[in-house]
């Protein structure tokens, strides 16, 4: 009310008919049907000017390279477009144009700048005539170290992405590829993995020439080659292949690339992706690779007849072929006593077999084969589990539970809560469920030696460990000590079939003819006695030089 007057107050499309509700549904409809035609069209033609860019490039390729520079970085912007850290640089030069284009962050600015950069635009010299030779012209009038030309335009772009510099002249089709290659990478640092007393401490990163160079830096031998392979579809994932020519086994290095070339998958990460793809038995719980993080460990397989895989991206390289003995060895054994040496080596193996059969042996004997154990002790097992509801094999099966989940849980805890979980975890497993009176407090006992005997193996065979526990385990709870025979039988049967780039993974541990490799396989000789080559591998020269001193 204002004045004795009324406001009345009406709904815009009251006045403004197409403003109404539906009539702007009616135009939003119509809106959204334009711009999904408006992407398909796009889509259509960017399809259509792929086709075009394909009509005189060969197969799998983008397109080719032509002599106009301007052509050339429209072709390049149209495959590389929305990558906003790829930087094209226009050079005015005396005699024409040329073109940089390399990716920010992936690139030393600074050198491409000094080395590059500075001397074409202080060079006095006419750029060739179209046709002429460009490449003595960009050898002679360029400061940086690696310069290299390729034919095939998915390579040069593969090499650009990489960290290289694309150098084109207007007028020339020809292309050079620089290299700049620097980004942001992790020191060389100790190994996470391989823990050594009186050994190097240096270990592997995640680049592939640094892990190159820490080879290269051990040993001087031109023997060492490096094969560098690209793996994945769409990634391009370096690999390379180390070995020494004139120990590989004969056909082992071709086998090795033959299956790594079979390899079809669209990116590789991780040098596990490519021992599982090259592996003949992924459904073993067993590694069929050695894992090596320290140079030394791989310098020495090397000089063993075998053949490294290094991945870029990733700080385990990889040793084929792969047995029993060469897994379950650490360079602690050489770097101590030859009598201590073997001592921890024999430890190692008996801890290996605790790790599995322990909890099996436990619940056989107790539930299946009480009279196999002394009078005091039966009667002491016997006391103990009155005192819980479930039966042993329910114990047993509960607790192992328990400590795969607690592993995994410190496995994937940040490392400031690792020691908070661990103290929980010990606090629950280790006495709150033997106060509560729900599992024997031997049960307990027996799981923690089996936890602590699993540790002094490598992380892959650890795995494998849990694996075969879990149903050795399961054979136990149904057959007693028979059950245990059983999967031990099964276990060693195919661990004897189970190969490695044509080795048996356990069979030379009983094959006589490989007698002489127990010196450094089952025991652990010294040195001076030790002057050959394991035999297993079949290196080309099974002699060792130099052991012959005093």
């Amino acid at each position: 009310m204002h004045q004795g007057k009324t406001l009345n107050f009406h709904k815009l499309s009251t006045a403004i008919p197409s403003a109404a509700l539906a009539a702007t549904n009616e135009r939003l409809k119509a809106l959204r049907q334009l711009t999904s035609e408006g992407a398909k069209i796009g889509r259509d033609i960017s399809r259509l000017a792929a086709d075009l860019r394909k009509v005189a490039a060969p197969q799998q390729e983008p397109f080719i390279f032509t002599s106009d520079l301007e052509t050339n970085e429209r072709l390049l912007r149209s495959i590389l477009r929305d990558c906003e850290d790829v930087i094209y640089r226009t050079l005015a030069l005396k005699g024409g144009r040329a073109l940089l284009v390399y990716v920010h962050g992936m690139t030393d600015e600074a050198g491409l700048a000094k080395f590059v950069i500075q001397p074409l635009l202080e060079c006095s010299v006419t750029i060739p005539e179209p046709g002429a030779d460009i490449e003595s012209y960009i050898q002679q009038h360029i400061y940086a170290a690696g310069i290299q030309f390729i034919e095939q335009p998915s390579s040069i772009i593969g090499e650009m992405m990489g960290g290289r510099t694309l150098l084109l002249f207007d007028g020339h089709a020809r292309v050079a590829l620089i290299g700049t290659t620097q980004f942001a990478k992790r020191n060389v640092g100790d190994s996470k993995t391989e823990g050594v007393v009186r050994g190097p401490h240096e270990a592997f990163n995640e680049t592939l020439i640094d892990n190159i160079a820490l080879l290269r830096r051990r040993v001087r031998d031109p023997n060492l080659k490096i094969k560098i392979l690209n793996v994945g579809d769409r990634s391009g994932t370096r690999a390379a292949l180390a070995y020494v020519s004139n120990l590989v086994k004969p056909g082992l290095l071709e086998e090795v690339e033959k299956r790594i070339a079979a390899v079809s998958t669209d990116i590789v990460l991780t040098s596990f992706k490519i021992e599982e793809l090259i592996s003949k038995h992924p459904w073993s719980p067993f590694p069929q690779a050695e894992v090596a993080e320290r140079p030394d460990t791989l310098l020495n397989a090397l000089y063993g007849g075998r053949v490294g895989i290094m991945v870029d991206g990733t700080p385990l390289a990889l040793v084929v072929p792969a047995t029993f003995l060469s897994m379950m060895q650490a360079t602690d054994d050489y770097t101590t006593q030859p009598l201590g040496g073997m001592l921890i080596r024999m430890i190692r193996y008996l801890s290996s077999f605790l790790a599995v059969y322990l909890p099996a042996l436990y619940i056989s004997v107790v539930s299946f084969h009480p009279g196999m154990l002394p009078t005091t002790l039966a009667i002491s097992i016997a006391e103990l589990r009155s005192r819980t509801p479930f039966p042993s094999i329910l114990e047993a099966f509960g607790m192992i539970i328990i400590l795969e989940i607690f592993q995994e849980a410190i496995i994937r805890l940040p490392q400031r809560m690792v020691t908070a979980a661990s103290v929980v975890g010990g606090f629950v497993i280790g006495t709150t469920v033997v106060e509560a009176g729900l599992i024997n407090p031997l049960l307990v006992v027996v799981v923690a030696m089996t936890a602590i005997a699993s540790y002094t193996a490598s992380f892959d065979f650890a795995v494998g460990f849990r694996v075969v526990r879990i149903f050795t385990l399961l054979a136990a709870s149904v057959l007693g000590l028979y059950g245990t025979l059983l999967a031990l039988l099964f276990t060693t049967v195919h661990l004897c079939a189970l190969r490695s780039f044509g080795e048996s993974v356990l069979g030379g541990l009983f094959d006589i003819t490989l007698l002489e490799d127990w010196k450094d396989g089952i025991v652990r000789v010294p040195l001076k006695l030790n002057r050959t080559r394991p035999k297993v591998y079949g290196p080309q020269d099974r002699t060792r030089a130099g052991d012959d001193g005093g």
